[in-house]
């Protein structure tokens, strides 16, 4: 059997149609309907019963379909293993969840870039599970991801923490403390980053083990806007302690909770990809 006719096979199983899938594949109705009958005479079975409904898998369509899937995505792995080889100690992918660049220390990087000239960096952000799942199905190769990993198959070390803060603005009951628990915030409209930051999620989730949801007033991409609705009066903001040159603190008193979930950056890679040099270089560093 050709890999390839394997492939239309697949796709003619899950559009349900010749010409459905024709069109994603780019060849011609009566193209692929050749090379489905060529497999069915290769194979001696039926694959689809033909109606004017569209096609449906038989058993024996059902059982190729189920093993051959299986087997295309090892081969597609197989396909991109082999070109990480041919790239392997020439060029580093990197990910970075949705807040690690505002701490990241660039100057590493710049400093393993000097001393591996050869080795191309490149790099994008993304939502921390989005890091993750590209690492693991190696689209990435080292990922800096927030909070903790719990996922089979990769390795992470923890290279930055730090906690999180309320944000209280000045005449605020609050304003004088020293220190905050996430249970005195029941009451209160809140600030925060959105859903696709992990301090979100795991300050609701703290706020849950507390026993109540959050009264979150706004959510935002951008931390200064948390200040500056705080500053408004708006609300209690949420936050880590990572902007100290960028925003000015007048009216508001950062004040530590001290029960919130910390703020944990680790670094990340496929634990069969540990020691290959360039990824290990990298670790190294940090």
């Amino acid at each position: 059997m050709d890999t390839k006719d394997i492939r239309y096979f697949c796709r003619v199983y899950e559009e349900g149609g010749i010409n459905q899938a024709a069109k994603q594949l780019f060849i011609s109705a009566q193209g692929l309907s050749r090379i489905i009958s060529k497999l069915e005479a290769e194979l001696g079975a039926v694959l689809f019963e033909r109606s004017a409904r569209g096609l449906r898998p038989t058993a024996s369509g059902v059982y190729l379909y189920e093993n051959c899937r299986e087997l295309l995505d090892k081969l597609e792995d197989i396909e991109v293993g082999i070109r990480r080889v041919e790239r392997m100690d020439r060029e580093l992918q990197l990910g970075f969840s949705c807040g690690v660049l505002n701490v990241f220390p660039f100057h590493r990087l710049e400093q393993f870039q000097a001393e591996h000239p050869h080795i191309q960096i490149q790099w994008e952000e993304a939502e921390n599970e989005g890091v993750m799942n590209k690492i693991f199905q190696r689209g990435l190769d080292v990922g800096f991801v927030i909070g903790s990993i719990g996922r089979d198959g990769l390795y992470a070390k923890e290279v930055y923490q730090i906690g999180m803060d309320a944000l209280v603005y000045e005449g605020h009951p609050l304003y004088d403390k020293q220190q905050l628990s996430v249970g005195d915030l029941r009451e209160e409209p809140l600030l925060t980053l959105n859903e696709k930051f992990y301090c979100y999620h795991s300050f609701v989730g703290r706020c849950k083990d507390f026993g109540f949801l959050p009264q979150i007033r706004m959510k935002t991409m951008e931390s200064q806007l948390i200040y500056r609705f705080c500053r408004e009066k708006m609300g209690i903001g949420i936050d880590v302690n990572i902007h100290k040159n960028e925003i000015k603190m007048d009216g508001i008193h950062r004040i530590m909770l001290r029960d919130a979930v910390p703020w944990r950056i680790s670094v990340v890679c496929r634990k069969d990809r540990r020691e290959e040099r360039a990824i290990k270089k990298l670790l190294e560093l940090f």
